[in-house]
Protein backbone atom coordinates (compact mmCIF):
# COMPACT_ATOMS: atom_id res chain seq x y z
CA UNK A 1 0.00 0.00 0.00
CA UNK A 2 2.96 2.60 0.61
CA UNK A 3 4.77 1.61 -2.91
CA UNK A 4 0.91 2.92 -4.04
CA UNK A 5 0.75 5.98 -2.56
CA UNK A 6 4.39 6.82 -3.84
CA UNK A 7 3.53 6.02 -7.22
CA UNK A 8 0.30 8.03 -6.91
CA UNK A 9 1.88 10.97 -5.59
CA UNK A 10 4.75 11.06 -8.03
CA UNK A 11 2.31 10.48 -10.49
CA UNK A 12 0.30 13.91 -9.60
CA UNK A 13 3.41 15.87 -9.39
CA UNK A 14 4.63 14.78 -12.78
CA UNK A 15 1.24 15.56 -14.64
CA UNK A 16 0.45 18.50 -13.01
CA UNK A 17 4.37 19.61 -14.25
CA UNK A 18 3.22 18.04 -17.37
CA UNK A 19 0.02 20.29 -17.15
CA UNK A 20 2.18 23.30 -17.03
CA UNK A 21 4.50 22.43 -19.40
CA UNK A 22 1.86 22.09 -22.11
CA UNK A 23 0.76 25.22 -21.18
CA UNK A 24 4.06 27.05 -21.03
CA UNK A 25 4.55 25.18 -24.57
CA UNK A 26 2.08 26.96 -26.05
CA UNK A 27 2.39 30.08 -24.56
CA UNK A 28 6.10 30.53 -25.98
CA UNK A 29 5.54 28.84 -29.64
CA UNK A 30 2.67 30.96 -30.35
CA UNK A 31 4.26 34.22 -28.60
CA UNK A 32 7.45 33.56 -30.37
CA UNK A 33 9.16 34.24 -26.79
CA UNK A 34 12.02 33.06 -24.80
CA UNK A 35 12.05 33.22 -21.06
CA UNK A 36 15.31 33.27 -19.38
CA UNK A 37 16.00 32.88 -15.91
CA UNK A 38 18.85 33.29 -13.76
CA UNK A 39 20.34 33.81 -10.24
CA UNK A 40 23.67 34.80 -9.04
CA UNK A 41 25.03 32.01 -6.45
CA UNK A 42 29.06 33.81 -6.05
CA UNK A 43 32.03 35.20 -8.40
CA UNK A 44 35.39 33.92 -8.62
CA UNK A 45 38.01 35.41 -10.42
CA UNK A 46 35.74 38.06 -11.78
CA UNK A 47 33.91 35.81 -13.32
CA UNK A 48 29.98 34.73 -12.21
CA UNK A 49 28.67 31.84 -11.43
CA UNK A 50 24.93 31.84 -12.45
CA UNK A 51 21.77 28.88 -12.01
CA UNK A 52 20.19 30.08 -15.36
CA UNK A 53 17.76 28.71 -16.92
CA UNK A 54 16.61 29.35 -20.76
CA UNK A 55 12.91 28.15 -22.06
CA UNK A 56 12.18 28.21 -25.91
CA UNK A 57 10.10 26.46 -27.75
CA UNK A 58 12.82 23.80 -28.30
CA UNK A 59 13.45 23.14 -24.29
CA UNK A 60 9.50 23.23 -23.33
CA UNK A 61 8.20 20.93 -26.08
CA UNK A 62 10.89 18.59 -24.52
CA UNK A 63 10.12 18.95 -21.30
CA UNK A 64 6.44 18.53 -22.01
CA UNK A 65 7.13 15.28 -23.51
CA UNK A 66 9.40 13.99 -21.39
CA UNK A 67 6.83 14.63 -18.61
CA UNK A 68 4.18 13.00 -20.51
CA UNK A 69 6.00 9.78 -20.78
CA UNK A 70 7.57 10.07 -16.97
CA UNK A 71 3.67 9.85 -15.95
CA UNK A 72 2.52 7.18 -17.46
CA UNK A 73 5.61 4.89 -16.64
CA UNK A 74 4.55 6.03 -12.95
CA UNK A 75 1.37 4.23 -13.48
CA UNK A 76 2.83 1.58 -15.95
CA UNK A 77 5.77 0.53 -13.64
CA UNK A 78 2.93 0.40 -10.37
CA UNK A 79 2.00 -2.91 -11.80
CA UNK A 80 4.85 -4.18 -13.97
CA UNK A 81 7.39 -3.99 -10.39
CA UNK A 82 4.68 -4.65 -8.10
CA UNK A 83 6.11 -8.64 -7.93
CA UNK A 84 9.74 -6.96 -6.97
CA UNK A 85 10.33 -6.26 -3.12
CA UNK A 86 12.37 -3.22 -4.05
CA UNK A 87 9.79 -0.96 -6.09
CA UNK A 88 10.15 2.08 -3.59
CA UNK A 89 14.26 1.81 -4.95
CA UNK A 90 13.34 1.80 -8.44
CA UNK A 91 10.84 4.53 -7.74
CA UNK A 92 13.60 6.61 -6.64
CA UNK A 93 15.96 5.58 -8.99
CA UNK A 94 13.41 6.91 -11.61
CA UNK A 95 12.66 10.03 -10.50
CA UNK A 96 16.22 10.78 -9.51
CA UNK A 97 17.17 10.34 -13.10
CA UNK A 98 13.85 12.36 -14.49
CA UNK A 99 15.30 15.43 -12.58
CA UNK A 100 18.57 14.44 -14.27
CA UNK A 101 17.00 14.78 -17.92
CA UNK A 102 15.21 18.20 -16.72
CA UNK A 103 18.45 19.74 -15.65
CA UNK A 104 20.16 19.02 -19.03
CA UNK A 105 17.01 20.12 -20.86
CA UNK A 106 16.45 23.52 -19.01
CA UNK A 107 19.68 24.43 -17.70
CA UNK A 108 22.15 26.73 -20.12
CA UNK A 109 25.07 27.27 -17.53
CA UNK A 110 27.97 24.40 -18.72
CA UNK A 111 28.62 23.44 -14.90
CA UNK A 112 24.83 22.70 -13.99
CA UNK A 113 24.26 20.94 -17.20
CA UNK A 114 27.55 18.49 -16.49
CA UNK A 115 25.32 17.56 -13.41
CA UNK A 116 22.87 16.52 -14.67
CA UNK A 117 24.91 15.05 -17.61
CA UNK A 118 26.47 13.33 -14.95
CA UNK A 119 23.26 11.94 -13.35
CA UNK A 120 22.06 11.09 -16.27
CA UNK A 121 25.26 8.15 -16.41
CA UNK A 122 25.27 7.12 -13.00
CA UNK A 123 21.44 6.76 -12.14
CA UNK A 124 21.04 4.94 -15.47
CA UNK A 125 23.77 2.75 -14.40
CA UNK A 126 22.05 1.67 -11.14
CA UNK A 127 18.92 0.92 -13.25
CA UNK A 128 20.47 -1.49 -15.56
CA UNK A 129 21.49 -3.58 -12.60
CA UNK A 130 18.43 -3.51 -10.89
CA UNK A 131 17.72 -7.16 -11.50
CA UNK A 132 21.54 -7.71 -9.84
CA UNK A 133 22.51 -11.18 -12.54
CA UNK A 134 25.42 -11.17 -14.25
CA UNK A 135 23.89 -10.36 -17.52
CA UNK A 136 22.83 -7.29 -15.82
CA UNK A 137 25.92 -5.99 -13.97
CA UNK A 138 28.31 -7.07 -17.10
CA UNK A 139 25.90 -4.56 -19.57
CA UNK A 140 25.30 -2.14 -16.70
CA UNK A 141 29.85 -2.04 -15.91
CA UNK A 142 30.15 -1.21 -20.24
CA UNK A 143 27.09 1.18 -19.96
CA UNK A 144 29.03 3.34 -16.94
CA UNK A 145 32.31 2.80 -18.55
CA UNK A 146 30.90 4.18 -22.09
CA UNK A 147 28.96 7.27 -19.85
CA UNK A 148 32.71 7.80 -17.96
CA UNK A 149 34.30 8.35 -21.40
CA UNK A 150 31.28 10.83 -22.35
CA UNK A 151 31.74 12.65 -19.27
CA UNK A 152 35.33 12.80 -19.64
CA UNK A 153 34.59 14.84 -23.46
CA UNK A 154 32.27 17.25 -21.43
CA UNK A 155 34.71 17.97 -18.68
CA UNK A 156 37.59 18.53 -21.30
CA UNK A 157 34.87 20.80 -23.34
CA UNK A 158 33.57 22.70 -20.24
CA UNK A 159 37.37 23.67 -19.44
CA UNK A 160 38.03 24.37 -23.22
CA UNK A 161 34.99 27.09 -22.99
CA UNK A 162 36.02 28.45 -19.77
CA UNK A 163 39.61 28.97 -21.27
CA UNK A 164 38.79 29.77 -24.61
CA UNK A 165 35.53 32.38 -23.59
CA UNK A 166 35.88 33.00 -19.94
CA UNK A 167 32.12 32.03 -19.54
CA UNK A 168 30.33 29.19 -18.71
CA UNK A 169 26.54 30.29 -20.07
CA UNK A 170 25.42 28.26 -23.06
CA UNK A 171 24.81 30.54 -25.66
CA UNK A 172 27.08 34.00 -24.95
CA UNK A 173 30.18 32.11 -27.19
CA UNK A 174 30.99 33.57 -30.47
CA UNK A 175 34.23 32.41 -31.22
CA UNK A 176 35.36 28.86 -32.28
CA UNK A 177 37.85 26.34 -31.82
CA UNK A 178 38.63 23.18 -33.98
CA UNK A 179 39.50 21.22 -30.84
CA UNK A 180 36.62 22.77 -29.03
CA UNK A 181 33.87 21.59 -31.56
CA UNK A 182 35.48 18.22 -32.03
CA UNK A 183 35.04 17.73 -28.45
CA UNK A 184 31.66 18.79 -28.14
CA UNK A 185 30.47 16.34 -30.92
CA UNK A 186 32.14 13.62 -29.51
CA UNK A 187 31.05 14.38 -25.81
CA UNK A 188 27.13 14.12 -27.20
CA UNK A 189 28.08 11.22 -29.49
CA UNK A 190 28.52 9.13 -26.80
CA UNK A 191 25.42 9.59 -24.83
CA UNK A 192 23.45 9.25 -28.18
CA UNK A 193 25.01 5.96 -29.57
CA UNK A 194 26.32 7.49 -32.54
CA UNK A 195 29.69 5.39 -33.82
CA UNK A 196 31.73 4.27 -32.66
CA UNK A 197 30.04 4.46 -29.02
CA UNK A 198 26.96 2.52 -29.95
CA UNK A 199 27.17 -0.96 -28.74
CA UNK A 200 25.86 -0.02 -25.00
CA UNK A 201 22.51 0.59 -25.99
CA UNK A 202 21.41 -2.79 -26.98
CA UNK A 203 23.35 -3.77 -23.89
CA UNK A 204 21.18 -1.50 -21.50
CA UNK A 205 18.35 -3.74 -22.51
CA UNK A 206 19.02 -5.60 -19.33
CA UNK A 207 17.25 -3.06 -17.12
CA UNK A 208 13.10 -3.45 -16.10
CA UNK A 209 10.87 -2.61 -19.56
CA UNK A 210 9.69 0.51 -17.98
CA UNK A 211 13.37 2.09 -18.03
CA UNK A 212 13.84 0.76 -21.16
CA UNK A 213 10.60 2.89 -22.21
CA UNK A 214 11.80 5.89 -20.30
CA UNK A 215 15.27 6.00 -20.33
CA UNK A 216 16.64 4.33 -23.70
CA UNK A 217 14.11 5.51 -26.03
CA UNK A 218 13.05 8.66 -25.35
CA UNK A 219 15.31 10.63 -22.70
CA UNK A 220 18.94 9.21 -22.22
CA UNK A 221 19.85 8.11 -25.94
CA UNK A 222 18.33 11.68 -27.32
CA UNK A 223 20.04 14.07 -24.47
CA UNK A 224 23.17 13.91 -27.03
CA UNK A 225 20.98 15.20 -29.88
CA UNK A 226 19.01 17.45 -27.93
CA UNK A 227 22.30 18.77 -26.86
CA UNK A 228 23.84 19.01 -30.60
CA UNK A 229 20.51 21.01 -31.42
CA UNK A 230 21.20 23.69 -28.64
CA UNK A 231 25.62 24.01 -29.66
CA UNK A 232 24.11 23.94 -33.30
CA UNK A 233 25.35 27.92 -33.52
CA UNK A 234 28.89 25.72 -32.77
CA UNK A 235 28.92 22.63 -34.97
CA UNK A 236 27.14 24.54 -37.95
CA UNK A 237 29.91 26.66 -37.93
CA UNK A 238 32.52 23.44 -38.89
CA UNK A 239 31.44 21.51 -42.57
CA UNK A 240 33.66 19.07 -42.09
CA UNK A 241 32.47 18.43 -38.44
CA UNK A 242 28.83 17.69 -39.79
CA UNK A 243 30.93 15.61 -42.96
CA UNK A 244 31.92 13.11 -39.97
CA UNK A 245 28.81 13.05 -38.59
CA UNK A 246 26.85 12.51 -41.74
CA UNK A 247 29.41 9.61 -42.14
CA UNK A 248 29.07 8.61 -38.92
CA UNK A 249 25.40 8.45 -38.14
CA UNK A 250 24.55 6.92 -41.52
CA UNK A 251 26.42 4.10 -40.90
CA UNK A 252 25.08 3.69 -37.37
CA UNK A 253 21.41 3.87 -38.77
CA UNK A 254 22.65 1.48 -41.86
CA UNK A 255 24.31 -1.34 -39.22
CA UNK A 256 21.63 -0.89 -36.58
CA UNK A 257 19.13 -1.60 -39.10
CA UNK A 258 20.26 -4.41 -40.77
CA UNK A 259 21.38 -6.09 -37.67
CA UNK A 260 17.37 -5.66 -36.08
CA UNK A 261 15.86 -7.97 -39.50
CA UNK A 262 18.59 -10.78 -38.20
CA UNK A 263 17.30 -9.97 -34.76
CA UNK A 264 14.89 -12.30 -32.41
CA UNK A 265 15.19 -11.04 -28.79
CA UNK A 266 12.06 -8.66 -29.09
CA UNK A 267 13.67 -5.97 -26.83
CA UNK A 268 17.02 -5.71 -28.63
CA UNK A 269 15.16 -5.55 -31.94
CA UNK A 270 13.31 -2.00 -30.47
CA UNK A 271 16.56 -1.28 -29.51
CA UNK A 272 18.16 -1.96 -32.24
CA UNK A 273 15.72 0.40 -33.85
CA UNK A 274 16.05 3.26 -31.63
CA UNK A 275 19.87 3.07 -32.85
CA UNK A 276 18.56 3.08 -36.07
CA UNK A 277 16.32 6.26 -35.87
CA UNK A 278 19.18 7.92 -33.71
CA UNK A 279 21.36 8.02 -36.82
CA UNK A 280 18.54 9.26 -38.85
CA UNK A 281 18.23 12.23 -36.20
CA UNK A 282 21.82 12.57 -36.60
CA UNK A 283 21.77 12.70 -40.38
CA UNK A 284 18.75 15.08 -40.67
CA UNK A 285 20.59 17.24 -38.12
CA UNK A 286 24.03 17.15 -40.06
CA UNK A 287 22.74 18.60 -43.24
CA UNK A 288 20.73 21.66 -41.49
CA UNK A 289 17.17 19.95 -41.08
CA UNK A 290 17.48 21.73 -37.44
CA UNK A 291 13.65 22.15 -37.03
CA UNK A 292 12.61 18.74 -38.78
CA UNK A 293 15.15 16.68 -36.63
CA UNK A 294 13.62 17.94 -33.50
CA UNK A 295 10.52 17.16 -34.07
CA UNK A 296 10.99 13.55 -35.24
CA UNK A 297 12.90 13.29 -32.37
CA UNK A 298 9.51 14.30 -30.11
CA UNK A 299 7.39 11.91 -31.90
CA UNK A 300 9.69 9.15 -31.97
CA UNK A 301 10.10 9.16 -28.41
CA UNK A 302 6.17 8.62 -28.10
CA UNK A 303 5.89 5.58 -30.25
CA UNK A 304 8.76 3.99 -29.14
CA UNK A 305 7.99 4.05 -25.45
CA UNK A 306 4.50 3.43 -26.30
CA UNK A 307 6.07 0.16 -28.19
CA UNK A 308 8.68 -0.66 -25.36
CA UNK A 309 5.52 -0.90 -21.92
CA UNK A 310 3.47 -2.67 -24.86
CA UNK A 311 5.74 -5.30 -25.46
CA UNK A 312 6.49 -5.32 -22.01
CA UNK A 313 2.97 -6.63 -21.11
CA UNK A 314 3.35 -8.80 -23.54
CA UNK A 315 6.45 -10.06 -22.05
CA UNK A 316 4.68 -10.59 -19.02
CA UNK A 317 2.51 -13.53 -20.31
CA UNK A 318 5.41 -15.18 -21.58
CA UNK A 319 7.30 -15.27 -18.26
CA UNK A 320 9.74 -12.56 -19.75
CA UNK A 321 10.63 -14.52 -22.43
CA UNK A 322 11.81 -12.41 -24.87
CA UNK A 323 11.59 -14.02 -27.93
CA UNK A 324 9.86 -12.95 -30.93
CA UNK A 325 8.86 -15.86 -31.96
CA UNK A 326 6.37 -16.79 -28.98
CA UNK A 327 4.47 -13.11 -29.72
CA UNK A 328 1.51 -14.41 -30.77
CA UNK A 329 0.83 -16.32 -27.26
CA UNK A 330 1.64 -13.51 -25.30
CA UNK A 331 -0.70 -11.28 -26.99
CA UNK A 332 -3.31 -13.56 -26.84
CA UNK A 333 -4.62 -11.81 -23.42
CA UNK A 334 -3.85 -8.18 -23.71
CA UNK A 335 -6.03 -6.89 -26.88
CA UNK A 336 -5.82 -3.38 -25.45
CA UNK A 337 -1.72 -3.90 -25.47
CA UNK A 338 -1.75 -5.23 -28.74
CA UNK A 339 -3.70 -2.65 -30.30
CA UNK A 340 -1.64 0.17 -29.17
CA UNK A 341 1.40 -1.93 -29.88
CA UNK A 342 0.13 -1.71 -33.28
CA UNK A 343 -0.62 2.09 -33.23
CA UNK A 344 3.20 2.35 -32.16
CA UNK A 345 4.90 0.31 -35.22
CA UNK A 346 2.33 1.94 -37.85
CA UNK A 347 3.89 5.19 -36.30
CA UNK A 348 7.03 3.40 -37.20
CA UNK A 349 6.28 2.46 -40.32
CA UNK A 350 5.21 6.38 -41.24
CA UNK A 351 1.69 5.16 -41.87
CA UNK A 352 -0.11 8.27 -43.15
CA UNK A 353 -2.33 10.82 -40.71
CA UNK A 354 -0.01 9.42 -37.82
CA UNK A 355 2.47 11.91 -36.34
CA UNK A 356 5.54 9.28 -37.60
CA UNK A 357 4.46 9.53 -41.38
CA UNK A 358 4.76 13.37 -40.73
CA UNK A 359 8.07 13.67 -38.91
CA UNK A 360 9.98 10.75 -40.82
CA UNK A 361 8.63 11.09 -44.17
CA UNK A 362 9.19 14.95 -44.32
CA UNK A 363 13.02 14.79 -42.99
CA UNK A 364 13.38 12.10 -46.03
CA UNK A 365 11.59 13.93 -48.28
CA UNK A 366 13.89 17.20 -47.33
CA UNK A 367 17.22 15.22 -47.58
CA UNK A 368 16.61 13.86 -50.73
CA UNK A 369 16.36 17.46 -52.02
CA UNK A 370 19.05 18.62 -50.25
CA UNK A 371 23.00 18.44 -51.40
CA UNK A 372 23.50 14.58 -50.37
CA UNK A 373 24.91 12.47 -53.29
CA UNK A 374 22.89 9.87 -54.34
CA UNK A 375 24.96 7.04 -53.03
CA UNK A 376 24.09 8.51 -49.37
CA UNK A 377 20.30 8.43 -50.57
CA UNK A 378 20.18 4.84 -51.65
CA UNK A 379 22.24 3.64 -48.35
CA UNK A 380 19.18 5.75 -46.32
CA UNK A 381 16.48 4.45 -48.43
CA UNK A 382 17.43 0.88 -48.01
CA UNK A 383 17.23 1.55 -44.24
CA UNK A 384 14.04 2.07 -44.77
CA UNK A 385 13.29 -1.20 -46.09
CA UNK A 386 15.23 -2.78 -43.07
CA UNK A 387 12.69 -0.79 -41.27
CA UNK A 388 9.87 -2.32 -42.80
CA UNK A 389 11.15 -5.69 -42.66
CA UNK A 390 11.62 -5.92 -38.86
CA UNK A 391 8.11 -4.32 -38.15
CA UNK A 392 6.90 -7.18 -40.77
CA UNK A 393 8.58 -9.72 -38.40
CA UNK A 394 6.36 -8.13 -35.33
CA UNK A 395 3.13 -8.46 -37.74
CA UNK A 396 4.20 -11.92 -39.17
CA UNK A 397 5.00 -13.28 -35.40
CA UNK A 398 1.98 -11.83 -34.15
CA UNK A 399 -0.65 -13.54 -36.48
CA UNK A 400 1.10 -16.78 -36.00
CA UNK A 401 -0.59 -20.18 -34.69
CA UNK A 402 -0.03 -19.42 -30.76
CA UNK A 403 2.70 -21.33 -29.38
CA UNK A 404 2.82 -21.79 -25.92
CA UNK A 405 5.52 -21.56 -23.40
CA UNK A 406 5.77 -24.18 -20.45
CA UNK A 407 4.52 -22.37 -16.78
CA UNK A 408 3.06 -19.52 -18.69
CA UNK A 409 0.77 -17.05 -16.79
CA UNK A 410 -1.98 -14.82 -18.36
CA UNK A 411 -2.62 -11.49 -16.37
CA UNK A 412 -6.26 -9.64 -16.87
CA UNK A 413 -6.33 -7.64 -20.41
CA UNK A 414 -7.26 -4.88 -19.04
CA UNK A 415 -6.03 -2.89 -16.35
CA UNK A 416 -5.38 0.98 -15.32
CA UNK A 417 -2.28 1.41 -17.06
CA UNK A 418 -3.24 -0.51 -20.42
CA UNK A 419 -5.84 2.52 -20.29
CA UNK A 420 -3.29 5.01 -19.87
CA UNK A 421 -1.53 3.27 -22.86
CA UNK A 422 -4.48 3.92 -24.88
CA UNK A 423 -4.59 7.33 -23.99
CA UNK A 424 -1.01 8.10 -24.87
CA UNK A 425 -1.73 6.26 -28.16
CA UNK A 426 -3.51 8.96 -28.90
CA UNK A 427 -1.09 11.84 -28.45
CA UNK A 428 0.64 10.22 -31.60
CA UNK A 429 -2.38 11.38 -33.40
CA UNK A 430 -2.37 15.06 -32.03
CA UNK A 431 1.07 15.20 -33.00
CA UNK A 432 0.11 14.62 -37.17
CA UNK A 433 -2.70 17.69 -36.45
CA UNK A 434 -1.46 20.54 -38.40
CA UNK A 435 -2.20 22.60 -35.91
CA UNK A 436 1.23 22.08 -34.29
CA UNK A 437 3.37 23.41 -37.35
CA UNK A 438 4.72 25.71 -34.83
CA UNK A 439 7.30 23.21 -33.33
CA UNK A 440 8.76 23.28 -36.84
CA UNK A 441 9.47 27.28 -36.22
CA UNK A 442 8.72 27.96 -39.67
CA UNK A 443 6.52 30.41 -40.83
CA UNK A 444 2.29 29.38 -42.44
CA UNK A 445 3.99 30.07 -46.38
CA UNK A 446 6.33 27.83 -45.65
CA UNK A 447 4.59 25.25 -43.92
CA UNK A 448 1.71 25.17 -46.48
CA UNK A 449 4.58 25.16 -49.61
CA UNK A 450 6.72 22.52 -47.92
CA UNK A 451 4.35 20.15 -45.56
CA UNK A 452 1.13 20.07 -47.45
CA UNK A 453 2.73 19.42 -50.72
CA UNK A 454 4.53 16.69 -49.52
CA UNK A 455 1.45 15.01 -48.03
CA UNK A 456 -0.93 15.87 -51.21
CA UNK A 457 1.33 14.02 -53.82
CA UNK A 458 1.40 11.31 -51.19
CA UNK A 459 -2.35 11.17 -51.13
CA UNK A 460 -2.62 11.45 -54.79
CA UNK A 461 0.02 8.60 -55.13
CA UNK A 462 -2.26 6.75 -52.82
CA UNK A 463 -5.20 7.23 -54.56
CA UNK A 464 -3.70 5.81 -57.61
CA UNK A 465 -2.63 2.93 -56.35
CA UNK A 466 -5.80 2.20 -54.51
CA UNK A 467 -7.96 3.21 -57.77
Amino acid sequence: MTSFYNHLLWFTVLFVSFLFSLFLSFYVSFMNEVIYLSLNLFSFWNNDMNVSFYFDYMSVWFTTIILLISSVIMVYSYFYMAPYSKSVYFLWLTNLFIFSMLMVVNMSNLFFLMLGWDGLGLVSFFLIVYYQNQSSITSGMFTLLMNRLGDSFFLVTITLFFYFYSDLTMFSSNLTSVLVLTMTLFTFMTKSAIYPFSPWLPLAMAAPTPISALVHSSTLVTAGLYLMMRFSYLLYSSYSLMQLLLILSLFTSFYAGMNSIFEKDLKKMIALSTLSHLGFIGMAFSVGLLQLAFFHMLTHALFKSLLFMTMGDIMINLNHSQDIRYLSSGMLYTPMSCMVMYVSILNLLGMPNLSGYFSKDLVLEMMNYSWLSSIVMLVLFVNVFFTYYYTYQLFFYSFQPIKVLPYQNFHSPLSTHTVCLFLMSLSTLVFASPHMRFIYSLPCSSWLSGVWSVCLRHICSLLSWYL
